[in-house]
Parts: C-alpha cells; structure tokens; sequence
C-alpha cells in the first residue's frame, strides 16, 4: 500500500527510512500474530485445562497487563536515552522468554511469574516500537502509517488464534514454544534492518542518566494529554474484554474452543478491510478527539448488547459492532500522542501513554473475569455486559465534554496570542 511522503528527502535516507518502516509493519504483524496465537486461549487453557477459574485467568492476564504498561513510563525515557532499536531487541528476547514460562507452568505463582516477564519484553518494545515507526515516517501521513500498522497487526491478531487452536491439538506448551519463536525472529529482523535512530540534542546531555526521567515532568505538564489518557482508561476498559469475557462468552454459547477463533478473525477481519480507508476518510472531517469518541461509543454498544444475546450468531454481530469502534479509537490515539511528543520525547510520551491501557487494561481483566464469574453466581449473568455499558458510556460523556473545554481553551489562547500575550499553544489545536 502506497503511503506518499509529504516532504522530499534525499534519496538513501529515504530508502533506509522505508525499509525501516516495511519492516516495522512486518514486525508488528509477526509479533500480534505470536501474542494472539497466545493470549486468548491462555484464559481458557486457566479455566477449563488447569481448572484454576476465570478469576486467576482474570489476574494473570491483568498482572501481566499491568507490569507491562504501568513500566512504560520508565521504558519510554530509558528508550530516548539508549536507542529504540536496541531496546526493542532486549523487548523481544525477553518475551520470548517469558512465553515459553507460561507455556511450561501449571500452577498460579509460575503463570504470573511467565506473565511479569513477558511484560518486561512488552514494555522494553512497545513505547520503543511506537516511537521509531513515529520517527522513521517523519516526512509521511503519520496517520496513515499508524493505520497502516495496526491493519496489519489485525492480520496478525486475526491468524494467530487459527493457528494457535491448530498447535492446541498437540498440546499447550508447543502453543508457547512456537509463539516464543516468533518473538526471535522479531529480534533478528530488527537487528539486520532497523538503524538505530539519529538523537537530537546535546550528546552530553543525553548522556546523563539523571536526564532520563526529566522528561517525565514534560509529559506531565501537557495537561490536555494527561486528560486524554485519563479518558482513554476506560476505553481500555472496555478494550481488554476481547482476551477474557468474549472468549468465555464464545465458550459458553458453542461449547467448543475452536469458536474463540472466530470472535478475534471477526475482529481483526473489520480491521484489515476497514481501518485504513475508514481512518483516511472520517479523519477529512473529524478531528482524532472526536473519532475516538465516536469509537468508544460502538464499542460501548457492541459489549452491552452481548446482555440481550442468546446464540453464537448475534454474539458475532456485537463483536462486529465493539470492533468497529476499536478500529476507529487505536490509529487516533497514537496520531495524538505523536503530534503531542517532540522528535527527541517520543517513546517518553508514548511510554506514558501506557498508563492508561495499564490501569484500564487492569481493571478489565480483574474486574472482567470477576464480573463473569459473579454474574454467573448469582443468577444474573448479564452482570458484567451491564457493568461495561455503564462504564463506556460515562467515558463517551467524557470524551465530548473535553472536545468542548479544549476548544474553548483553545480558542482563549488564539485570542491572547493576538493580544502578543505569549501563552504557549496546545498540541491539540490541529486534533
């Protein structure tokens, strides 16, 4: 797919700048493709293999969730100060590692041990990722390049849970071998075709380790950011349902394992068909705050119309309607996070960013599985879709509320600038 670069570059830069790119995406996909061929059939390997319940597939996949992107604020500063390349090489290894645990262990603390390591991998490459495919497309539609990037994620996400029920034949532990795997060869292709990236700055400056985290304190005093992420915990809320409360749904419908498949093919098929025109055409007219809003809304409407639902078919549908909405939500919140960052804060700002899918992602899982399992327990097994309607539905109210306050602001600061009163913009004017 053609991405035309806004600006001329010289020529070598140019190649090495799309290389970079090609394999970045190809990178995203392989590695998506080895998480999902994972993750999903990890909740029910917990539940139905090891009989340990949906509460403990709830606390490990939230455990691991948690570690991983609750250290994004400290990996992204250490990643604009080391390189991203090679932080994301260490990421990788170290998932890998961590996978494998998973696969091997049979009881909780050796499940939630694999997990905090694979999240140590996920946190050394995921801010690391984000901000040197944020770097090396400087010059193209960052918008377009982060679609791009996660429609071919969703291809990923889409084949692993296929292939991941095939491997599942022989057993679990070949699942967590093989996914293991693909995480190795991320790290090789990485190191064979992703240039370290060019720092900005003084090199004596970047150097001290004391300067690592001071860019933390400019990330928190981009206020309107910080408000955006705050909102975006509950998206994320509402986003992490796909690894526990739908499989088990699916599960529960069908009877059979093999139905999960379908629920991350449907997911990830909206994606790769939609997201990239859908993204280009809605971004002509709206900007990404009010896209996201829009976003968080279906997805809002697809999990609580799952309390109405009563055969596997219409569980399809919600899941459509949930993936439209996270479809239009994800490329959104990187293009804000990017055009917030400067060239030299990119993995800090979207290190940061991590929180918010750190204490949403959390509180999903947890809350999600117990939810389920109360639900259940009690003779009222719409509980936990009721409870994601309620909680997706305060933050859309809250997406449209901050539209209107950050366009007032905005508006305020134009009026001062023209008066030559010197108050600094946001980065949201364009959003």
């Amino acid at each position: 797919m053609n991405i035309p670069p806004k600006s001329r570059t010289k020529p070598k830069q140019n190649r090495r700048n799309l290389t970079a790119i090609l394999v970045l995406l190809l990178n995203t996909g392989l590695m998506w493709f080895g998480f999902f061929m994972l993750i999903p059939l990890l909740a029910v390997h917990i539940t139905n293999d090891l009989l340990l319940g949906a509460g403990m597939a709830g606390l490990v996949l939230a455990i691991r969730q948690f570690v991983q992107q609750g250290l994004g604020p400290f990996a992204g500063p250490i990643a604009d100060w080391v390189g991203y390349s090679k932080m994301m090489m260490l990421g990788n290894l170290v998932r890998a590692l961590g996978f494998a645990w998973i696969a091997v262990a049979t009881e909780p603390i050796g499940l939630i041990l694999g997990g905090v390591v694979a999240a140590l991998g996920g946190a050394c490459f995921e801010a690391s990722g984000k901000a040197s495919l944020a770097y090396y497309s400087k010059g193209y539609n960052r918008e377009s390049v982060f679609s791009l990037s996660i429609t071919v994620g969703n291809v990923g996400m889409a084949l692993g849970p296929l292939v991941g029920s095939l491997l599942l034949k022989f057993n679990f532990i070949v699942v967590g071998m093989v996914s293991g795997g693909i995480y190795v060869l991320c790290f090789l292709l990485i190191l064979i075709f992703v240039p370290e990236v060019e720092k900005t700055g003084k090199a004596e400056n970047r150097a001290k380790p004391g300067n690592i985290f001071g860019k933390l304190g400019l990330v928190w005093s981009n206020r309107p950011f910080v408000v955006v992420n705050a909102l975006l915990i509950g998206y994320y809320f509402l986003y992490v349902q796909i690894n526990i409360c739908l499989p088990l749904m699916a599960v529960e419908l069908t009877g059979t394992e093999d139905s999960v498949s379908l629920i991350f093919a449907i997911n990830s098929g909206m994606a790769i068909l939609l997201q990239f025109f859908s993204v280009k055409l809605i971004s002509k007219w709206l900007k990404p705050i009010s896209i996201i809003g829009i976003g968080i809304a279906f997805s809002t409407v697809g999990l609580f119309a799952i309390a109405f639902v009563s055969n596997y078919f219409l569980l399809i549908l919600c899941v459509a309607v949930y993936a439209f909405g996270r479809l239009l939500v994800d490329p959104m919140a990187f293009t804000l996070t990017s055009r917030y960052a400067t060239e030299d804060t990119l993995a800090s700002f979207f290190g940061f960013s991590s929180l918010a899918l750190a204490f949403g992602g959390m509180a999903g899982n947890l809350l999600g599985g117990w939810l389920y399992d109360t639900g259940k327990g009690i003779g009222f097994p719409v509980l936990c879709w009721m409870v994601f309607g309620a909680v997706g539905g305060v933050v859309t109210i809250g997406v449209v509320v901050f539209k209107f306050w950050e366009e007032r602001r905005i508006a305020a600061v134009k009026v001062a600038l023209t008066n030559d009163i010197l108050t600094p913009t946001s980065s949201l004017e364009n959003n």
